[in-house]
């Protein structure tokens, strides 16, 4: 890959740049932003993918199996029961509401903890597993503790699952444990258990009714008794055996009418007083089974649905999501209408026992002025048919009662025939869990996302310069050359002059390089940039030390010097510069020598013999004070001397951050570079370095990125061997002698 320039422009300064601080940032998120990222943090997401397996084969190896048993039962709420006890008695003792909400209500009941605990003591669940752990620091003796209790119940329900079979009235009831056997088990004691509490519920809602229905017709045939034994003995007392039967007279018939309406009216009082009796225990249940017609059933369907959603969304968000307290209020709501529907049915019931009592008083004080009027009459006859009529009547409420009796045991018996078990529970051949390819996928996704989250997470936490891109819009400066990474260790056995120069002089020993090619490509850049203001003295700065300047001071004098022009690089860090190292030249004369007058030409030296236009003035001793030196008017002869004296004058000069000897000499210079280093040197540290040579004024010219992975820069995608080829016919001819042949 060719080194990246900037087209030709003129040295500017930066006053107009933007504050410090005023960073721009990308906004808007590219694939390659995402392929640079996963590049980077390779070893972090590779780290997480393979903890995400290790975690997912942990659960596949280490997870106990579960065997899991199936049972399916069928509930028709279209089947009826009902033949009989028309006003006491309907066909569904639940109320009304639809068949979906219906099946949900019987999954609740199936998951209750009635049924959970019939099925654990059925079963003896206290010593199975995983049951038996919840005991092992106190045993079961026959009774549990509320925690033990809660606990044990929670793992039995933790291991049910009931659903409705979409679109049908069929139901699936599971049950896992690691015991094939038990899993079966514990399905069909499940069903057993519904069935067995279903049957109970609706029983003993119809024997309630028929249990009254016995306490009445107790309290009848003592009347019929009585009636019969004062009809017989008034027979005795006044002879009255062959009277007849009709009454003889006007009066004797208005007596048996009236008697008639007050058996009637008796009668009617009996059943209204049952219903005032029912309305008084404010069973919703029992009102719904007397008045069907009324809204109760309907309020007592919505009420079940809003108790089976309540449950479900607290179980999934908790008691205090928005949608739970929605339904709580709802719930309230439906109750108080329930509350205010039931006083309505108590009241009406009451008005009604009470007009049937008044009206069965009415009836009794019209009988007894009949009566009256007969024993003026006929006083024997017209008792004898009271008493005659008392019996009757008595005897005929009786036989009613009696026979509403028997068909309310028969509806009892017949009301929980909607049920039908279409497959029990059998023996599971395989388990259910673990999962072990999906514990295995479920890891590696995992993985890959926590990785990826990790690597987003430190690349946020990552301020340095990595790239040209990032490099530009923290400085807000073009970027000249892009000078990629490359190893030094791995040349060392194939450097074909180990000892005369330092083996980061890439441009004079490996011409071929791509490395080599980038420092061409920024002698390009800054010739191109001075096509009508030639540009000498050239000065190349960072923040910090140990970012790369000596060596790309040092390849660029190199570059310099391979189009025959006569160059002189200079290092003006008189504390730490190490220019002299790169040439491998003495550094016991030099810049600080030269400047103190303690030396003279023999300070310039001509390192390398296939370049003799190209001098190398080193750092020399350390000055004691390097800022006043730089600063003088010596320095100042000296540069303007050298002017006419090569084509370019290259200064390594010290970082700017660390001291501020290179601020003077930045101000002479023609051209400024900022050298930044990737992956090392620090955003905020470029911005003040373009603050500080911005106040200095100097002219700067552009960002040089060293030591660049290419593979981050996005107008590049090659993922290995980008030299494609450079080594072996690109870039011929530089520092490399011909032979006679024209054979390199």
């Amino acid at each position: 890959m060719q080194g990246w320039s900037a087209p030709p422009q003129e040295p500017q300064k930066v006053a107009s740049s933007p504050a410090v601080g005023s960073v721009q940032e990308h906004t808007v998120f590219t694939p390659a932003d995402l392929r640079k990222v996963v590049f980077k943090r390779k070893w972090i997401i590779l780290a997480c993918l393979l903890l995400g397996l290790g975690i997912g084969l942990y659960f596949a190896l280490a997870t106990i199996p579960q065997y899991e048993a199936t049972a399916r039962v069928h509930i028709d709420f279209s089947r009826s029961a009902n033949i009989g006890i028309e006003d006491l008695i309907q066909q569904q003792l639940g109320g009304g509401g639809n068949a979906e909400d219906k099946l949900q209500t019987e999954v609740e009941i199936m998951q209750s903890e009635t049924v959970a605990m019939e099925v654990i003591n059925s079963l003896d669940l206290y010593h199975k597993a995983p049951f038996d752990a919840i005991f092992k620091t106190s045993p079961y003796t026959g009774t549990l503790t509320p925690a033990q209790r809660h606990e044990i119940i929670s793992l039995f329900l933790g291991s049910t699952k009931v659903q409705v079979l979409p679109n049908t009235e069929m139901v699936e009831i599971s049950f896992r444990n690691p015991d094939p056997k038990v899993a079966m088990e514990g399905a069909n004691g499940i069903v057993d258990a519904y069935l067995d509490r279903d049957l109970r519920a609706k029983f003993q809602g119809t024997t309630r009714v028929s249990n009254w229905l016995s306490q009445q017709l107790t309290s009848v045939k003592k009347q019929v008794e009585d009636a019969q034994q004062d009809l017989a003995k008034f027979q005795r007392e006044n002879n009255l055996v062959a009277m007849d039967a009709t009454g003889g007279d006007l009066v004797t018939e208005r007596l048996r009418t009236v008697n008639e309406q007050l058996a009637e009216a008796e009668a009617d009082r009996i059943v209204k007083e049952a219903r005032y009796r029912m309305a008084m225990t404010r069973n919703p249940d029992l009102l719904v089974s007397v008045a069907p017609g009324t809204v109760l059933g309907s309020l007592r369907t919505q009420q079940a649905a809003l108790l089976v959603q309540a449950a479900q969304l607290k179980a999934k968000f908790g008691p205090n999501y928005p949608k739970v307290v929605e339904v709580n209020n709802q719930l309230e709501k439906v109750q108080s209408d329930i509350d205010q529907e039931i006083n309505s049915l108590t009241k009406r019931f009451t008005e009604e026992y009470d007009a049937s009592v008044n009206t069965e008083s009415l009836m009794r004080a019209r009988l007894e002025a009949t009566k009256q009027e007969a024993y003026r009459e006929n006083e024997s006859a017209a008792q004898f048919d009271i008493l005659k009529h008392g019996a009757e009547s008595a005897s005929e409420l009786y036989d009613a009662l009696q026979m509403r009796l028997k068909e309310a045991g028969i509806t009892a018996g017949l009301s929980a025939t909607n049920i039908d078990v279409i497959d029990r529970a059998n023996i599971p051949p395989f388990p259910v869990l673990p999962a072990k390819r999906s514990d295995v996928m479920f890891g590696l996704l995992g993985g890959l996302i926590v990785g990826m989250a990790l690597a987003f997470f430190m690349e946020g936490l990552d301020d340095t310069v990595r790239t040209s891109d990032d490099a530009e819009q923290i400085a807000h400066l073009p970027t000249l050359a892009v000078i990629p990474r490359f190893p030094i260790a791995a040349r060392k056995g194939t450097d074909p002059q180990p000892q005369k120069v330092s083996p980061d002089l890439v441009s004079l020993l490996e011409p071929q390089s791509i490395a080599a090619e980038s420092f061409r490509t920024l002698r390009s850049s800054i010739l191109l940039s001075a096509v009508d203001n030639e540009m000498k003295l050239l000065l190349i700065t960072s923040s910090f030390a140990a970012e790369g300047k000596s060596t790309c001071a040092a390849n660029i004098a190199i570059s310099f010097a391979q189009r025959s022009a006569r160059v002189l690089v200079v290092d003006t860090d008189l504390r730490k510069g190490t220019l002299h190292m790169k040439f491998r030249m003495s550094n016991r004369v030099g810049l600080s020598t030269l400047l103190s007058r303690e030396s003279g030409n023999e300070s310039f030296e001509h390192p390398i013999p296939e370049l003799p236009n190209l001098t190398v003035l080193s750092r020399g001793p350390i000055a004691p004070n390097p800022g006043e030196i730089l600063a003088s008017r010596m320095m100042s002869e000296l540069l303007m001397k050298w002017r006419s004296e090569y084509d370019h004058i290259i200064l390594d000069s010290s970082p700017i951050l660390a001291v501020s000897d290179t601020l003077g000499l930045a101000q002479q210079a023609d051209a400024t570079f900022i050298l930044v280093r990737s992956g090392v040197t620090r955003k905020k540290a470029l911005q003040r370095v373009r603050e500080q040579l911005r106040r200095a004024n100097a002219h700067i010219l552009g960002i040089i990125v060293n030591g660049v992975d290419l593979r981050l820069e996005n107008y590049y995608t090659y993922a290995k061997r980008y030299d494609y080829g450079y080594k072996s016919n690109y870039g011929a001819g530089y520092g490399v002698k011909e032979n006679q042949d024209g054979q390199k």
